[in-house]
């Protein structure tokens, strides 16, 4: 009995959208740093993209909902960030603020672009600070064996102390990095990591 076969895939169309999909988000954020956020506009990101505003309209509703889309393709490499914690040999101040100075900065200077744009749109756009929020959230998650111990009713509150641990980090590094507040940066460091290494040694404690 011969099985029914399972349509092909149109494989080239997805390709081709895919194609386009990064091609726009190549020159939005090509676009975003020569002009920045808020002078940027859709027909600027169209023009270096060489396509139409029907096409980008195809893929992205706005200009909030594109920069978001810009910041989701660094999401793995976020991830990545504050998963290394989970995985220190052994929690100590040295060691958390070796990540920061190494990893941490290192992300914020090479996203720099995305990073910028991305709290511009939160701003302006609530839909893009809500998934924001969300990244957040998820990123709080990557540090699970310090919340191995907030179970039951207070499995939120654990959570919630280290997504407040990520944002204050955000914080600290979009004014310092990003918008040029000038900080010394040994004592930046030695302070965050002061920050981390007391509050995780407390989230692994357990409530």
């Amino acid at each position: 009995m011969t099985g029914i076969s399972t349509p092909a895939r149109n494989t080239f169309r997805e390709q081709q959208w895919r194609e386009a999909h990064d091609r726009y988000l190549e020159c939005a954020r090509e676009v975003f740093a020569r002009l920045g956020y808020h002078a940027a506009t859709v027909a600027d990101i169209v023009a270096t993209a060489n396509g139409s505003r029907a096409t980008f309209y195809a893929h992205f509703r706005d200009k909030a909902d594109i920069a978001a889309a810009l910041f989701e393709r660094i999401l793995p490499d976020t991830a990545a960030l504050y998963r290394m914690p989970a995985h220190f040999p052994e929690l100590t101040p040295e060691r958390v603020r070796t990540w920061l100075d190494e990893h941490v900065l290192a992300f914020w200077s090479r996203y720099a672009v995305e990073i910028d744009v991305l709290t511009q749109a939160v701003a302006d756009d609530p839909r893009v600070a809500a998934r924001h929020y969300q990244w957040g959230v998820d990123a709080a998650r990557e540090l699970a064996p310090y919340l191995a111990q907030w179970t039951g009713e207070h499995e939120q509150a654990g959570l919630t102390r280290a997504l407040l641990l990520v944002l204050q980090l955000e914080q600290a590094c979009y004014h310092w990095l990003i918008r040029g507040v000038g900080h010394d940066r040994s004592l930046v460091l030695d302070v965050l990591a002061d920050v981390w290494w007391r509050e995780l040694t407390y989230l692994r404690t357990g409530p």
